[in-house]
């Protein structure tokens, strides 16, 4: 029996999102699915939007690319909900150690025998 709270996410805002590093980027991007991503990247910031595009292999762009057509008429509440989904991901590779925050900025983590 653990006891434990609800704690507070240690990212606010999608926005945070452009402080992680390249490797923190892939690691949220490969730890998210596809339709998430395609949901979050319809309301994101798009230069974050862009970055994590960016560190995908170019199959999973593309099938994010398709999805986001797809689901562009989504409702609003569906898209903001993926994008925090987004940062609970992350949250979660933080806490598995994958993603260090130093001051302001996050890092991914080498994996060990990577």
């Amino acid at each position: 029996m653990s006891g434990e709270e609800q704690e507070e996410l240690t990212l606010k805002s999608f926005e945070e999102l452009s402080f992680f590093d390249n490797l923190a980027l892939f690691y949220l991007c490969n730890e998210s699915p596809p339709q998430t991503l395609a949901l979050a990247f319809l309301v994101g910031d798009k230069k974050v939007c862009g970055s994590m595009l960016g560190v995908m292999d170019p199959k999973r762009r593309a099938y994010v690319h398709e999805l986001m057509a797809k689901q562009n008429e989504a409702p609003e509440e569906k898209k903001k909900a993926a994008a925090q989904g987004l940062l609970i991901i992350a949250d979660g590779l933080i806490t598995r150690n994958l993603i260090r925050k130093q001051g302001k900025f996050y890092y991914g983590t080498e994996r060990a025998g990577a």
